[in-house]
C-alpha cells in the first residue's frame, strides 16, 4: 500500500511539473508574440505592458508550482525552476523597457527570452527523459 501511495504521489508531482512547464512555455510564446508586435509598431504600449504583466504572473506562479512539487528528479526540477526564473526576469525587463519606450532594451530582453525558452525546453527534455 505504501508503494502505491508513493507511486501515485510521484505521478501527481510529475504531472504538476509537466503542466506548469507547458504553461510557462505557452506564456513565453505569448510574450514573444506581443513583443514582436510592439517592436513592429502593431501593438500599443499599454496593451503590451498589461500582457507582459499577466505573463509575468503566470511565469511566477508556474515557477513556484514547479519548485514546490515533490520531484523524484530534484536536479532536473531545479533546471526547470531556473529556466522559468530566467523567463520571468526577461519578461520583467521587457515590460520595463516597453514602459520606457526603449526598443533596444526590448530587443535585448527578447534575446534573453529566447535563450531562457531554449533552456526551458532542454530542462524539460532532461526531466522527462527515460531513466535507466
Amino acid at each position: 500500500m505504501l508503494l502505491i501511495i508513493s507511486v501515485l504521489t510521484a505521478c501527481t508531482s510529475s504531472d504538476q511539473v509537466e503542466q506548469q512547464s507547458k504553461i510557462a512555455a505557452s506564456a513565453t510564446q505569448t510574450a514573444s508574440l506581443v513583443l514582436e508586435a510592439w517592436v513592429a509598431g502593431a501593438a500599443p504600449s499599454k496593451y503590451t505592458s498589461r500582457t507582459l504583466q499577466s505573463v509575468g504572473k503566470a511565469l511566477a506562479d508556474a515557477g513556484a508550482q514547479i519548485q514546490s512539487a515533490k520531484s523524484p528528479e530534484p536536479s532536473e526540477q531545479a533546471g526547470l525552476t531556473t529556466a522559468v526564473g530566467q523567463l520571468s526576469a526577461a519578461v520583467t525587463r521587457a515590460a520595463t523597457a516597453v514602459q520606457n519606450g526603449n526598443r533596444s532594451d526590448v530587443e535585448h530582453a527578447q534575446q534573453d527570452l529566447r535563450a531562457a525558452a531554449a533552456d526551458l525546453s532542454a530542462s524539460y527534455a532532461r526531466y522527462f527523459a527515460p531513466k535507466s
